[in-house]
């Protein structure tokens, strides 16, 4: 009988990766029962490699359950993945506004280790506001100071778009790249409507996010995402006093210091 082979360069995808599991399953289970059924002596070895067969069998299977449920969403493929984190509220939308000024500032964009860290070009700096109430009106005075700032409509499982509780919502993710000055008067204009923010996140420094969310803030979000992420609280004063001239470096570092 032909046996099941596997070709790793094909295995593409978490769910391919699963299915590889089953065929490797197959595979080392036919080589224990095998082996037991040709085993006579000593009387306990062949038990043996039938009582091992049957815990790897149940230990896969339980495997498979839990990624299949609680983990499902972490099977997906990449561009499935960050379209489910972004409706977690974690990310916002990879979508630029196209026909908006750009925001005045001088920033370096140098890499150079010795010059400071990569710093966002301000035209390509998009700000996305949860639909929440008051969203609108921090989108509109963010436009009339030259941001590209839009409303993030988040999703329920249905596909339709829901109007999120701030309450609920009071992070404020900045993209690696974002320079500190616009960061900082987007996140002061935006406490004037919702005082309730109270949270601070470098977008990547807890998981890797696509390339484009290094040039985003996103204000609005998931509390949820706070206590996973173990982001202690702003006061309004802190963030009201935050310096817009600071350095990215600095600005990072001050951030990080509410990580626990």
């Amino acid at each position: 009988m032909a046996q099941p082979k596997l070709d790793a360069e094909k295995i593409t995808s978490p769910i391919q990766l699963m299915a590889a599991w089953f065929v490797m399953l197959i595979l080392l289970s036919g080589v224990l029962l095998t082996a037991a059924s040709q085993i006579e002596k000593p009387d306990w070895a062949a038990g043996y490699l039938v009582i091992f067969c049957s815990i790897i069998v149940i230990a896969v299977i339980a495997c498979v359950t839990l990624m299949l449920t609680k983990f499902r969403p972490h099977l997906q493929d990449g561009k499935e993945y960050a379209e489910w984190l972004k409706d977690q509220n974690t990310y916002s939308e990879g979508i630029r506004l196209e026909n908006t000024s750009p925001i005045k500032a001088v920033v370096k964009t140098s890499s150079d280790p010795e010059e400071g860290p990569e710093v966002s070009n301000p035209n390509e700096v998009r700000i996305s506001v949860l639909d929440a109430v008051g969203g609108i009106d921090i989108v509109e005075k963010l436009k009339n100071l030259d941001f590209n700032a839009d409303i993030y409509k988040s999703k329920n499982p249905s596909g339709q778009s829901t109007l999120d509780s701030i309450i609920k919502n009071q992070g404020i993710w900045i993209g690696h790249r974002v320079p500190p000055e616009i960061a900082i008067r987007a996140i002061k204009e935006a406490l004037r409507i919702w005082p309730d923010l109270q949270y601070i996140h470098i977008s990547g420094d807890r998981n890797e996010p696509p390339d484009y969310v290094n040039d985003q803030v996103f204000i609005g979000g998931a509390n949820s995402a706070v206590d996973r992420y173990k982001i202690r609280k702003w006061s309004t004063s802190e963030l009201e006093a935050l310096n817009e001239n600071i350095s990215l470096g600095e600005f990072h570092a001050l951030a990080r210091a509410k990580y626990s």
